[in-house]
């Protein structure tokens, strides 16, 4: 290897990646395992040590040095001070210094990011984003997550929060949200969103998942392609509002809903076409993302590499 590395983490509720990724943004080391999240905030912080020191180890085995940590974690993050301020994905962490409890560990130095802009950035410099100076990342999987790249710059916004779709509300009168609001986005275009819409139409009890609504639609059940239909007008609606407000050139679309695609992206492009204006509606692209479960770990070490120079020029 011989060169310098960035190890980057993605922390979600179910799932730690942390991977060595050089300046060009090739992933040179990876390691995953389960977050456990149950077992509260120290027993986290033991695994994302013990993976980052592991991910160390093998950069410095192949004749490479690590030239600093980036930590993308869910949740409300302040990136200045370097706390997790709370995350609904992560039980107990409230106001926890996770940048300084890693760095006093580790050794190295350490930033902290929040993980959906970390992979935003990610899919804008390696990823289906490369070439446009402003997208929007939307992901769909359990929830629904997003993150903004502006003028090449990931926009966090005053309180590091910008980028929110999952609650930009859809329905004022519709369903009520988890975050106690009502229509947000994420009650509609997520997974468990998508699989409570089909089990309303069918009438069932809570026992199909959201994998088997996508088998029953692709085996033309009418119950799942009208979920899949509604979850995607829900989508058209948000896009619209990002495309009138932002003027983005690209949406990018990832998450566990991905392979779906055909089944809800065609009425998310007719809601989209019919809201939007007609100047901003004809720029922009919807496109899959392209790194799949390595957004994260990209985007967040390619936000170092970009301190340094070494991962495009600044918009």
């Amino acid at each position: 290897m011989g060169q310098e590395i960035v190890i980057g983490m993605d922390l979600g509720g179910t799932n730690l990646r942390v991977a060595g990724v050089a300046a060009n943004g090739e992933v040179v080391a990876l390691r995953r395992e389960e977050t456990a999240a149950r077992e509260g905030p120290e027993a986290v912080i033991g695994r994302i040590v013990g993976a980052v020191r592991h991910v160390a180890g093998l950069v410095a085995a192949a004749g490479g040095s690590v030239r600093g940590v980036v930590l993308g974690a869910a949740g409300i993050v302040s990136s200045g001070e370097g706390v997790v301020v709370s995350s609904p994905n992560l039980p107990g962490w409230r106001d926890i210094p996770l940048r300084d409890r890693v760095a006093g560990e580790v050794g190295l130095p350490v930033l902290l990011e929040n993980d959906a802009n970390a992979a935003a950035f990610g899919e804008h410099w390696r990823g289906a984003g490369r070439g446009c100076s402003s997208m929007a990342l939307v992901t769909l999987g359990t929830g629904v997550g997003g993150g903004l790249v502006l003028g090449g710059e990931l926009w966090r916004g005053a309180d590091g929060m910008a980028g929110e779709i999952r609650h930009l509300t859809i329905d004022p009168g519709g369903r009520t949200c988890r975050c106690g609001n009502i229509g947000c986005l994420e009650t509609y275009a997520s997974a468990t969103g998508i699989v409570d819409r089909y089990r309303e139409l069918a009438g069932l009890e809570p026992s199909v998942g959201a994998d088997g609504v996508h088998g029953l639609a692709l085996e033309g059940d009418a119950n799942a392609r009208q979920a899949f239909r509604e979850a995607g007008r829900a989508l058209g609606i948000a896009f619209a509002a990002l495309v009138n407000l932002l003027n983005p050139e690209r949406i990018v679309v990832g998450g566990g809903v991905l392979p779906a695609w055909d089944l809800f992206m065609p009425a998310a492009e007719q809601e989209l076409r019919r809201r939007a204006f007609v100047a901003p509606v004809s720029r922009v692209r919807l496109v899959a993302a392209a790194l799949g479960d390595l957004a994260g770990v990209t985007g967040a070490a390619g936000l170092l590499w970009r301190r340094c120079g070494a991962a495009g020029p600044r918009g």
